[in-house]
């Protein structure tokens, strides 16, 4: 009997792709990978996912590709498309459009304010100041040089559907800010169940990528419209795409049993799923977030920390009542102790759980480092709960 696989890419920039790295490695030597029909990822877990999926080169010519893009990193390569490339007059354009924007924007905010404690309707005062809510989408920013520089020196022309590894459907997940739901980029489908289906030309796997992987701390949402159709009904919507983690930073919401088509796209029936999390576990201790940006990140890591633990319950309870047949759960942040058995060699939590998540060139050491623990946890966990199929 042929059992489905599916195969969750969490999020993590830079820490995320070295650690699925390892994962992988150890999926393909133990003759899991080609067997994976379903590949779900998030933001740092879509580059290496990507670059998995669109090439049927070996697996040593792979990793070699993903090494060197670690080594090298994407942040220059953001930059130089932000300040030295076409984009970068279309971006400054976007700042003096949005900036002007924004200040008319508080100005009549600030009158309807006035208007509002001088007794007048709030209703009516919220017809008049809703047009001039963010009026105009950002059109570029360093999000689009992002994406820029992705096709321009990583995937090429590429669109989501030219998927070069055999029966693998490819999910590619995003956040939708203005319904606040999931927009997942498929090779099957593309879209999110508030709108429906994206029409038209499949989107390049550049944009797939970079929106699943733009952290709103550091990039700016893709802000467009865009063409849909829902139980026969075309419609052009306006949609504001962020980094997956906002909603599901380990991947596995589209892979679980059950979902309706209705409320989700891109939903597959697996039997068993393999969820690989390179998120950091519990935080040391050491840091005390005083200021705006340290308060925010940690509020989302929070966040993060606490979905997280919802998910491995969930996969744990559909484990025991039969709706899934069994999982892998690779955690670069997992306690030591806990682990079933600790071998001479592990590579120990301490020495790779805080790296950070950006997309920095990393150090050789870094990248083999944060990769064996996720090759040796990976195969741990096969060999200690006899994953078999």
């Amino acid at each position: 009997m042929q059992f489905k696989i599916g195969l969750a890419l969490s999020g993590g920039g830079a820490r995320a792709i070295a650690f699925h790295l390892g994962c992988l490695r150890a999926l393909e030597d133990l003759g899991l990978l080609s067997k994976v029909s379903v590949l779900s990822s998030v933001s740092g877990g879509s580059v290496i996912a990507a670059l998995y999926a669109y090439n049927d080169e070996s697996f040593a010519e792979f990793e070699n590709r993903v090494q060197t893009l670690l080594r090298k990193g994407l942040v220059g390569g953001i930059a130089q498309q932000s300040l030295f490339s076409p984009e970068t007059p279309k971006i400054v354009a976007a700042q003096l459009t949005s900036g002007i924007c924004a200040a008319v924007g508080c100005l009549v905010r600030l009158g309807g304010n006035a208007l509002a404690l001088a007794g007048v309707d709030r209703n009516s005062i919220g017809q008049f100041t809703k047009p001039f809510q963010a009026p105009f989408p950002r059109f570029a920013s360093r999000s689009t040089a992002f994406e820029r520089h992705l096709r321009k020196h990583v995937f090429g022309e590429l669109t989501v559907n030219q998927v070069a590894r055999k029966r693998l459907h490819v999910v590619f997940n995003a956040a939708e800010l203005i319904t606040g739901t999931a927009f997942r980029f498929g090779s099957r489908e593309t879209g999110t169940w508030r709108y429906g289906l994206l029409t038209g030309a499949p989107p390049h796997v550049s944009k797939a990528v970079s929106a699943s992987a733009c952290f709103p701390f550091l990039l700016p949402s893709f802000d467009e419209y865009m063409e849909f159709e829902k139980h026969g009904q075309k419609t052009r919507r306006r949609v504001m795409l962020t980094d997956g983690g906002i909603y599901d930073n380990l991947g596995i919401t589209c892979l679980l049993p059950g979902r309706s088509a209705e409320f989700s796209t891109n939903v597959s029936e697996v039997d068993y799923i393999i969820a690989c999390d390179a998120g950091q576990g519990m935080p040391s201790g050491l840091s005390r977030p005083y200021h705006w940006p340290s308060r925010m990140l940690m509020t989302v890591n929070t966040i993060h920390r606490r979905t997280h633990s919802l998910s491995y319950e969930l996969l744990h309870r559909m484990k025991d009542t039969g709706q899934i047949k069994g999982f892998l759960l690779p955690y670069l942040g997992q306690i030591d102790e806990r682990l079933p058995y600790i071998t001479d060699d592990l590579v120990r939590r301490h020495e790779t759980f805080d790296y950070p998540t950006d997309f920095s060139p990393m150090k050789k050491i870094d990248v083999e480092r944060i990769g064996l623990r996720g090759e040796q946890l990976t195969r741990l966990l096969f060999d200690h709960y006899q994953f078999s199929l």
